[in-house]
């Protein structure tokens, strides 16, 4: 896959090269034209066979340019002529098709006096589903005048692919892969696409993660045809969907983060906890030691009262942890709490119901996660089935007005920034950065408990050799 951008004044010279080296076809849906070079340029393509193609409108301006066009069709070129009607989705949708497999779209006005400020085109290649949409998108504007009002419009073939791959993309988002290959089986007609079957190559190999980057450009590449092919509401309604699955997607792996932390601090507090007391209530004996020995000493006071404190503060926070309740769970049970956690949050997260319902499904969401982090898979359970029924209504499901639409999407934009934001601060700490780095949790606190042992008996020998100077208080 390959695309480059071009602005301003950049934007001719290019066109003019890739119509130019042309060889078999010229497909241009772009509602008109007004320049006299790139028109002479397609007369001259025409002439030398190519197949030269141009839908325009047939408005005022058509009309002022009989004759260019008149001599343009005398050397070859096809022009069709569209009603009115059709203008506003020329204007937002204008692309073209070269020798089948080269896609232009962007904002560039072809010389219309009317052009915007800030023009652009994007040059596509190497994606024939892309460029297999357009075409058949082009066939059907060729043929729209043709049609009565009461013809269906056919569904483009590449639109279902997109939809499937959207959700493999949010499957791999999630991690769930448990049977994505089956949901690849569905791709088989398009998999004389290079990019497809680059895709399904890394999914065999398991080789997620760069699958999943892929899958991204794919559907980014992809976007203007979307765009084309749907109305503005459905459109928004599936990108808002898209942030949506990103949003709950980011809080999962936060969550997740979180509890990971949590668990580490919980194998801490088991492996370590009673020495490190035992610790601290030596080191503070020993201070105590050398405080009396020192009596006009104020560093060793000021210690003594310091490893005072300390033992106080973890024999306290050592004693809640203990009282803490995680339930065990088997390494099945484990994979069941976590997908069924991933699935249950996307469907309550506050972020993506609709604002009457964000109290409600906040109230859930917080006893969903409190359920996750203490492995209580039976209320994960009963909290899944309860959604089930379908009480809590996403945005893209519950909205319908276009201008609320952009509203939403922007609002859930900076809430996907948000939680993006959060999860970088606490992957950025210092904790979670020592904690990732081990390898093996249990070997690491096998060896820390040993050396925890023999600081503690050192302690232990200098306070039992120096005993008489607590007994003599």
């Amino acid at each position: 896959m390959k695309q480059s951008t071009h602005h301003q004044e950049e934007i001719r010279p290019v066109i003019i090269k890739y119509l130019a080296d042309a060889t078999e076809s010229i497909h241009l849906a772009i509602g008109w034209i007004d320049e006299v070079g790139l028109e002479g340029l397609l007369r001259k393509k025409a002439f030398e066979g190519v197949e030269v193609i141009l839908i325009l409108i047939e408005d005022e301006n058509y009309k002022s340019k009989t004759t260019a066009l008149q001599n343009m069709m005398d050397r070859g070129v096809q022009v069709i002529a569209l009603d009115e009607s059709q203008r506003e989705h020329l204007i937002d949708h204008k692309f073209g098709v070269i020798d089948g497999s080269i896609v232009l779209t962007g904002n560039y006005a072809w010389g219309f006096k009317n052009a915007p400020k800030e023009e652009n085109i994007f040059i596509t290649e190497a994606v024939p589903t892309l460029a297999n949409g357009f075409e058949s998108e082009f066939d059907y504007l060729s043929n729209v005048e043709e049609l009565d009002d009461a013809t269906v419009k056919p569904s483009n073939p590449i639109v279902s692919l997109l939809k499937k791959i959207e959700v493999v993309k949010t499957l791999l988002g999630m991690g769930d892969t448990e049977f994505i290959q089956l949901r690849f089986k569905e791709f088989e007609n398009f998999i004389e696409d290079e990019n497809i079957a680059l895709i399904h190559q890394l999914m065999l190999k398991e080789n997620y993660e760069e699958a999943l980057d892929l899958i991204k450009t794919f559907i980014q590449y992809h976007q203007p045809l979307r765009e084309c092919l749907d109305p503005p509401i459905d459109s928004l309604k599936r990108e808002i969907q898209l942030v949506e699955d990103e949003i709950a997607a980011i809080s999962t792996e936060y969550s997740e983060t979180q509890k990971t932390l949590q668990k580490f601090s919980k194998m801490h507090t088991e492996w370590l906890g009673k020495i490190l007391q035992d610790l601290l209530f030596q080191t503070k004996k020993k201070s105590s030691i050398e405080a009396k020995l020192h009596k006009d000493d104020k560093e060793k006071q000021a210690e003594y009262e310091e490893a005072k404190k300390d033992h106080e503060e973890y024999t306290k926070s050592y004693e809640l942890s203990k009282e803490e309740k995680v339930k065990t769970l088997t390494k099945e049970e484990q994979r069941e709490l976590k997908k069924l956690y991933r699935f249950t949050s996307m469907k309550c997260h506050p972020d993506r119901v609709v604002e009457e319902l964000h109290d409600q499904a906040e109230e859930i969401f917080i006893e969903l996660n409190e359920a996750y982090k203490a492995n209580d898979l039976e209320r994960v359970r009963e909290i899944n089935q309860q959604l089930k029924s379908g009480i809590m209504l996403a945005k893209s499901e519950g909205i319908t007005e276009l201008k609320k639409l952009e509203s939403t999407y922007k609002t859930l934009l900076q809430k996907l920034e948000s939680w993006q934001e959060k999860l970088n601060q606490l992957q950025a700490d210092p904790s979670y950065k020592a904690v990732n780095g081990i390898e093996n949790w249990e070997t690491y606190f096998s060896e820390k408990k040993e050396i925890l042992e023999q600081q503690l008996e050192r302690l232990i020998t200098f306070n039992e050799e120096n005993a008489e100077v607590l007994e003599l208080e």
